[in-house]
């Protein structure tokens, strides 16, 4: 077959694709905790921390090393679907190259902080940085399938890894007595295992290393790197703040707090997901301004629906000591609504190249997030991150939105409507 005879499959409807997702990405979630508690019962406390410094460390290595390419690759694969066989196998040599250099470096904190991998030996930090290039080549074929819009694969799989990992971690220490090292080794295999699955499923006819692909690719990635580390960045860095400027029982408080906005963020983060390589495929403006204005009016909805809820559900699974993180999530409440919405834009500018203005935006927000908090916080409580990261997330609402309407001339695009917030809902959960 030649280069430009594949072609890919018609993607599904919108709402289908958001509806596959959160219900894989829910289930992920849930599987991985039922991970993190089998681990916990059977390996105790001391092994089990072990066991997440690890798998943190993992994460943390393929934040910082992904350059972005998880982004850039399905761009790509959206925009030029001839050019998929080349950046599956672009994919593959960047993912050894960059796994391989990540491994070092992991090895290297090792040797130059210990203290920061305390308690983790070199048997089980070995095993764990063995993963790298296997999970690295994991994620990014993942995210070729998001550029065609084959979400049924994209989903399952990675539902389905979960699954088999937890089932042969059981396996192991029922069958095995397997401990840290051998936990680890099966999470690591399975990785390798999903990155063959991924790669059946995709066209691998190309050999070489594409350069000029490549530069590409990591130009475009860099830009969306550096927005997407820096919208992780605001609530965890405040976190940091408030832990070194008023101390662990607010910093406690305050992470609850981060934790409900982190599963607030899930419903408009699905939608971005999907809605991103529709953009990269050619849909118009008014497609992403129609989204936009239906998820302004459903999400606030819901994000009202959680106030009366909130100090139940924190004092149900935290505890009455956590009772202070409920008006900590109330000031919260707007910066999640106003994130929630700038994730559609940014999905929207991301599927349009990633306009360096919108990295400007970026980190004009989380400059002004931390001089606000150097500022305020000392001396105070942690309703000052509550209040900065609320605002910095409003303030790059309306940038985001100004941007929008720069493209679509005028802010009336953003306008909700009733009428067809109505339809949204009706499609959205029609059989048709």
């Amino acid at each position: 077959m030649e280069p430009d005879a594949y072609v890919p499959p018609a993607p599904a409807r919108l709402r289908t694709d958001v509806f596959l997702t959160f219900a894989g990405k829910t289930t992920v979630l849930a599987l991985g905790f039922a991970i993190v508690a089998v681990v916990a019962r059977e390996l105790g406390t001391a092994e089990t921390g072990s066991f997440l410094v690890a798998y943190s460390l993992t994460l943390l290595l393929s934040q910082v090393g992904g350059l972005g390419l998880t982004t850039a690759n399905p761009y790509f694969a959206a925009r030029e679907p001839n050019r998929i066989a080349q950046i599956v196998m672009n994919s593959l040599w960047l993912a050894a190259a960059l796994g391989t250099a990540l491994a070092l470096a992991g090895a290297s904190i090792k040797v130059l902080f210990p203290g920061a991998l305390q308690g983790l030996g070199w048997a089980p930090l070995i095993v764990t940085l063995v993963g790298l290039p296997g999970g690295l080549a994991t994620y990014l074929l993942q995210s070729v399938l998001l550029g065609e819009g084959r979400m049924v694969a994209y989903n399952g799989i990675e539902a389905a890894q979960t699954a088999v990992t937890l089932i042969a971690i059981a396996v192991g220490f029922v069958a095995f007595d397997f401990r840290l090292t051998g936990t680890l080794a099966i999470i690591v295999s399975m990785r390798y295992l999903a990155a063959a699955v991924y790669l059946a499923l995709l066209p691998r006819h190309a050999s070489l290393f594409d350069r000029e692909l490549a530069r590409r690719m990591l130009a475009y990635g860099f830009r969306a790197y550096v927005a997407i580390v820096l919208s992780y960045l605001i609530v965890r860095v405040d976190l940091l703040l408030v832990n070194a400027f008023l101390g662990q029982k607010e910093a406690g408080l305050y992470g609850v707090a981060a934790t409900l906005a982190d599963g607030m963020f899930v419903i408009p983060m699905v939608i971005s997901i999907n809605l991103f390589p529709r953009v990269a495929r050619g849909d118009p403006l008014q497609a992403s301004a129609e989204v936009f204005r239906s998820v302004a009016v459903l999400y606030g909805l819901l994000c009202l629906l959680t106030v009366p809820v909130a100090g139940p559900a924190i004092t149900t699974f935290f505890g009455d000591s956590y009772s202070g993180a409920t008006n900590l999530y109330y000031l919260l409440l707007p910066g999640i609504y106003a994130y929630g919405l700038v994730t559609i834009l940014s999905s929207h500018f991301a599927g349009r190249g990633f306009p360096r203005a919108v990295i400007v935006v970026w980190i004009l927000g989380i400059a002004l997030n931390l001089v606000l908090n150097v500022l305020l916080l000392p001396g105070r409580s942690a309703w000052v991150a509550s209040v900065t990261s609320s605002v910095s997330y409003l303030i790059l609402l309306v940038l985001h939105m100004w941007l929008f309407a720069r493209e679509a001339g005028g802010y009336g695009v953003m306008r909700p409507r009733a009428r067809e917030v109505v339809k949204f809902v009706r499609v959205a959960f029609s059989r048709g």
